[in-house]
C-alpha cells in the first residue's frame, strides 16, 4: 500500500536542510522525492522551461497537468517504498496562488502525513535575502505571512481529500534547527510504526 508523509513549506522557510538532516537521523527508511523536480523534468521534456524558477511562472493549466504526472510518478514510487515529499502546498504566480495539489492530483498521492514547516515572516525574509542560488521573488513580510496563512488552508483541504494527518513544525533563528529536526524526525519514526 502506498504510504507518503508530505513536506512542506514556503521558500526560505528551511523545510529542504530540515529534511535532509531528519532523514540521516531517523530510523525510518523513505525515499525523498521532490515534487517540483518531477514536475522540472516533465516541463523539460515537454520543452517548456529551462530553468526551474520558470516552472510558477507556467500557465495554471499546463502546470496542473505536469502535477498530475508527477503525482502519478509519486504512486508508483510509494507502491515499492515509503515517499517522503518535499512540496510546496500552495504556488505564488503572476496571476495569483496556485494549489500545489488540486483535488485531482492530492487524492493520487493520497497522503498519509502533512508536516508544514513554518517561521516568522522576518526570519523567511533574512533567509531569502543570504539565498544568492535561486532567483526569488522579492516579497514583504506582509506577504510572506498571507503565504504561509494560505498553506495552512492548503494543508487542511489536502486532508480532507486524504485522511492525512497535520503537523505544524517551527523553524526559528532561537529555537535551533535541532528542535525542528528532531520533530520531524518524531514524525517519521512515528511514520514508519504505522506502516509496518
Amino acid at each position: 500500500m502506498p504510504f507518503v508523509v508530505m513536506i512542506t513549506g514556503i521558500p526560505g522557510v528551511g523545510k529542504s536542510t530540515i529534511t535532509r538532516l531528519a532523514l540521516k537521523r531517523t530510523r525510518a527508511k523513505f525515499r525523498l522525492v521532490n515534487f517540483g523536480d518531477l514536475m522540472f523534468e516533465e516541463a523539460v521534456k515537454a520543452g517548456l522551461v529551462e530553468h526551474r524558477d520558470e516552472m510558477r511562472k507556467l500557465d495554471p493549466k499546463t502546470q496542473k497537468e505536469l502535477q498530475l504526472r508527477a503525482a502519478q510518478k509519486i504512486v508508483e514510487i510509494a507502491r515499492e517504498e515509503p515517499v517522503l515529499l518535499d512540496t510546496h502546498a500552495t504556488i505564488k504566480t503572476p496571476v495569483g496562488y496556485l494549489l500545489g495539489f488540486p483535488r485531482e492530483v492530492i487524492e493520487v498521492i493520497n497522503p498519509n502525513f502533512i508536516v508544514i514547516i513554518e517561521a516568522t515572516p522576518s526570519e523567511i525574509l533574512g533567509r531569502r535575502l543570504r539565498d544568492l542560488k535561486r532567483d526569488r521573488d522579492v516579497e514583504t513580510e506582509e506577504q510572506i505571512e498571507r503565504h504561509q496563512d494560505l498553506n495552512r488552508a492548503a494543508a487542511v483541504s489536502y486532508a480532507m481529500h486524504s485522511n492525512a494527518l497535520i503537523k505544524i513544525i517551527e523553524n526559528h533563528e532561537d529555537k535551533g534547527l535541532e528542535e525542528a529536526v528532531n520533530e520531524l524526525v518524531q514524525v517519521l519514526d512515528l511514520a514508519v510504526s504505522e506502516y509496518d
